[in-house]
């Protein structure tokens, strides 16, 4: 009987860890690599682009993630394809200009991590709706080594760091 009760304190015990444990959800936001200065309004990576998507891949080698998204730009999908490639993952497109895009991050990928590739002045204005502020403004367009690394804890942004790669 005792190690009946036992049993069910346990059970019981562990159904509410799991319930009360904290969700962290990590989102990377990164500027694409360089691009082609070919005049289009589509250029793929330069050379330097593809140097810098594979720094990017080697940058997050050790880091799980679990989904990608790009705009539907050459140059975001191509910066995101070594990663895509080595962690066997899709690249998922999204609408920079849908304001509720950053809000739908928070609740969809719940206790994940997710990396998103925009543009000089998409990044920035993708991390101000996420962190609720406006802190950040357009990157120079020579700016491509900038990356932001938003954590929250339950729907709650308890960090926010921008780093140089």
């Amino acid at each position: 009987m005792k190690k009946n009760i036992f049993l069910i304190i346990f059970a019981l015990s562990t159904c509410l860890n799991v319930f009360s444990q904290d969700e962290i959800t990590k989102i990377i936001v990164a500027r694409h690599a360089e691009k082609e200065n070919d005049g289009t309004k589509n250029p793929s990576l330069s050379e330097a682009g593809k140097i810098r998507a594979e720094k990017l891949k080697d940058l997050f080698v050790d880091v799980k993630i679990d989904k990608l998204f790009s705009t539907n730009y050459k140059r975001t999908i191509e910066t995101l394809q070594p990663i895509a490639a080595s962690k066997k993952l899709d690249i998922v497109n999204y609408n920079p200009n849908d304001l509720s895009f950053a809000k739908d991050l928070i609740s969809t990928e719940k206790g994940k991590t997710v990396l998103v590739v925009g543009h000089s002045n998409t990044c920035p204005k993708l991390v101000n709706s996420l962190i609720d502020e406006s802190k950040y403004q357009n990157l120079d367009e020579n700016d491509y080594g900038k990356i932001w690394i938003i954590t929250f804890k339950n729907d709650k942004k308890i960090d926010c760091i921008l780093l140089n790669y």
